[in-house]
């Protein structure tokens, strides 16, 4: 997975403030955190469909 180039290029510039590298360090964590919270919620409805499947019982024959 390549990086991009745009982050090694901040990262070498001297003039590049402590508060800039503050500020784009809070945006990839809060991007990241975004991803992370919709994962999880992705996985919670599959846990909820799959404790709803176990409860349904299906019928292949007819009782005689």
């Amino acid at each position: 997975m390549k990086k991009k180039k745009t982050e090694f290029y901040l990262l070498r510039h001297k003039s590049l403030s402590e508060g800039d590298l503050f500020i784009t360090d809070y945006i990839k964590t809060k991007q990241r955190l975004k991803k992370l919270t919709n994962e999880l919620d992705i996985l919670k409805l599959r846990v909820d469909n799959l404790k709803n499947n176990k409860k349904k019982v299906i019928k292949l024959y007819e009782d005689e």
